[in-house]
């Protein structure tokens, strides 16, 4: 299986890799000195790494996971698409469609 730059409707671009490569643990403030103007694309918009990670700003990461889980966090209801339908799931039985999770 291929990892993807795309992971529960959040598509991350380089930030997938830029992530890997970062010096943990890391303060959200040099996370976001270093990344803050990057952007993540869901279904209903595009945000800044900044305005979605900024609640966290005392916060830190020891490694690429935390970064993740904050912004799979704080991103929430804006990556779902359309309400009420999951593309989330395991394809179904006969169903053929790419995997779109993140490889951790």
């Amino acid at each position: 299986m291929t990892p993807t730059n795309r992971a529960f409707g959040i598509e991350f671009g380089e930030l997938r890799d830029e992530f890997e490569q970062l010096p943990y643990p890391i303060a959200n403030a040099d996370l976001l000195e270093r990344h803050g103007n990057a952007t993540l694309s869901v279904p209903n918009g595009d945000y800044s790494l900044e305005e979605v990670l900024a609640p966290f700003e005392t916060s830190s990461y020891d490694d690429s996971d935390d970064v993740f889980d904050a912004i799979f966090t704080m991103v929430g209801e804006q990556a779902i698409g359309r309400k009420f339908y999951s593309d989330r799931t395991p394809p179904a039985l006969g169903e053929d469609r790419p995997d779109d999770e993140l490889s951790f």
